[in-house]
């Protein structure tokens, strides 16, 4: 087992031959690969042993697993030969941060709380502890006394915990930090949009200068009577308003302004009502 770097060194059990002399063992070969090599060390009596020698860095999400053959080699004539097998099972490191894209979602600013939003899913190629994940909001959004959002640490899962609402913002972008649990922690942080789509959640609002005003029985037609605007919070056909009028008498109309129609006679009515409604 192995939790090593290039350049590192371990040591092999030597091969046993009975024989002695030049029919003892005099080398050793290691089988083809792209990560090891052997380095032949002779000790006092004259025995020969072998160091294995990690030559290139290990990458146990590439490769967890390494099958080597050993061959250790007399001097006799003929040569004789005896394998061995070396299994390496490379170690897990928490060299891997955890990863995960952007999202985006769109929602109803009258969505209740609890509203399943979308699940943000990190992926970390360690294993064990070095590839579980936690998930967490990284800060409070601004403006926010609380976050309208909530954020299950171990699904993923994000949902609707307070009241949305799209007049006051329309888009919020909340940063989600995906760690790991390694003694070490790595982390990476995600972005996600998050878009509020206006509902028809407010009324058109009147604004008149004056209810009542009082005018000359000889004002001439076009006399401006009132003015008035009409508002509404809400976006695109939402906002669009249609008004009318319960006018019957043929003295005045609604247009951008309200005036005289024609001219008329305080003796014919004293008073004229006029009753606005505006409708989304």
């Amino acid at each position: 087992h192995f939790i090593s770097g290039r350049g590192e060194r371990f040591s092999l059990p030597n091969a046993v031959d009975p024989d002695f002399g030049s029919n003892s063992v005099k080398n050793y070969h290691l089988s083809k690969n792209q990560h090891f090599a052997l380095e032949i060390q002779t000790g006092r009596d004259g025995s020969k042993f072998a160091d294995l020698i990690v030559k290139t860095s290990l990458d146990r999400e590439k490769q967890s697993v390494h099958n080597l053959i050993l061959t250790a080699v007399d001097g006799g004539v003929p040569t004789r030969t005896g394998t061995a097998s070396i299994i390496v099972r490379v170690l897990d490191v928490n060299d891997n941060a955890p990863s995960f894209e952007k999202y985006t979602v769109t929602i109803k600013e009258n969505a209740p709380a609890g509203t399943f939003l979308l699940t943000v899913n990190a992926s970390d190629s360690d294993e064990g502890l070095n590839g579980e994940i936690e998930y967490s909001l990284k800060r409070k959004l601004r403006g926010l006394s609380s976050d309208p959002f909530d954020l299950d640490s171990k699904t993923g899962k994000l949902a609707v915990k307070g009241r949305l609402d799209y007049e006051e913002t329309q888009v919020y972008e909340i940063k989600v930090l995906a760690a790991d649990k390694g003694v070490v922690a790595l982390s990476t942080l995600c972005s996600v949009v998050i878009r509020v789509e206006d509902v028809n959640d407010n009324p058109p609002e009147i604004e008149i200068t004056s209810f009542s005003s009082r005018i000359p029985e000889d004002a001439p037609p076009g006399t401006v009577v009132a003015l008035m605007g009409v508002t509404d919070l809400d976006s695109g056909v939402n906002g669009q308003v249609v008004c009318s009028t319960t006018i019957t008498s043929p003295v005045f109309q609604i247009t951008f302004r309200c005036a005289f129609l024609s001219a008329f006679l305080r003796s014919a009515s004293v008073e004229h009502t006029v009753y606005l409604s505006c409708l989304p």
